[in-house]
């Protein structure tokens, strides 16, 4: 019976939402305990260490907020990673930089874009994602 209860711990922190990740290297990165991130955000340390193992899949915009402000991190951020964004709602690279850092000229736009084309190519990633029913979370309308 442990080992089946030590498997289902490691599978979910093996399958850990993007949003774990994210947290826990930002609070290691800052050299936050996670009862140190939990009292500088307000939050419950065990709630937060569910977060962090990947068991708490739709935090709430508040705790997001919270978590943004204790790691100082964008909340764009935290949203996106945390799956409230998707990701055809996103922006074209282009547009976000410009967006995000409009004092940059348009050659190193122009070159971000190129770079960003050669990696989904080099990885063979389809930026627009699959097509309808593509995917195994979509079936096609019977009849």
């Amino acid at each position: 019976m442990e080992k089946k209860k030590e498997k289902q711990r490691n599978m979910k922190h093996d399958t850990a939402h993007p949003l774990s990740t994210y947290v826990t290297k930002h609070r290691v990165q800052q050299k936050m305990s996670i009862r140190g991130l939990a009292a500088k955000a307000g939050l419950d340390s065990g709630a937060l260490t569910r977060l962090e193992h990947g068991e708490t899949r739709t935090p709430t915009p508040e705790t997001l907020r919270a978590l943004a402000e204790a790691l100082d991190v964008p909340l764009a951020d935290l949203y996106a990673v945390a799956g409230h964004v998707v990701p055809y709602d996103l922006p074209s690279l282009v547009p976000y930089l410009q967006t995000r850092y409009g004092q940059l000229p348009d050659t190193a736009l122009a070159e971000a874009s190129a770079y960003l084309e050669h990696l989904i190519d080099q990885h063979g990633l389809d930026p627009e994602g699959p097509l309808e029913f593509e995917d195994e979370t979509t079936t096609p309308p019977q009849g």
